[in-house]
C-alpha cells in the first residue's frame, strides 16, 4: 500500500478537550433549542439559562457525545431559586432529573 504523499503514515487521534461528535441525529435537539431561547429572552445572559446548559451537557454525555465530567468543574453549579420563584418550572424539571439519576445508576 502507498503512503499519501510520500509521508509516513499516523494513527487518528482522540478529539482534545472541548472537541466532540455533532448530535447528527438531533437527540439533544430540544434541550439546545430551549436553551437557545433562554439566552435569547435574556440578552445573551448565559447565567440566567445556567439550569438549561446543565440539561443540555447532560444530554450529551448520556449519549456519548462527549466524555462524562462533573459539571461543576466546568463551572455550572446548580442555581436554586428564591423561594416561590420557578416553581412550576422546578417540579416540571424534577421528574426529568430523576429519570436521569436513575439511568446514571
Amino acid at each position: 500500500m502507498s503512503q499519501a504523499f510520500g509521508g509516513p503514515r499516523t494513527s487518528a487521534k482522540g478529539p482534545e478537550k472541548g472537541v466532540f461528535p455533532l448530535d447528527h441525529f438531533a437527540e439533544c435537539r430540544e434541550v439546545a433549542r430551549r436553551y437557545l431561547a433562554c439566552l435569547a429572552a435574556h440578552d445573551q445572559d448565559a447565567s440566567q439559562c445556567v439550569d438549561l446548559s446543565r440539561g443540555y451537557l447532560e444530554c450529551r454525555m448520556q449519549r456519548d457525545l462527549m466524555a462524562q465530567q462533573d459539571l461543576n468543574e466546568l463551572g455550572l453549579v446548580r442555581v436554586q431559586p428564591a423561594a416561590g420563584a420557578g416553581a412550576e418550572e422546578q417540579q416540571q424539571r424534577q421528574p426529568e432529573e430523576r429519570q436521569q439519576q436513575q439511568q446514571q445508576k
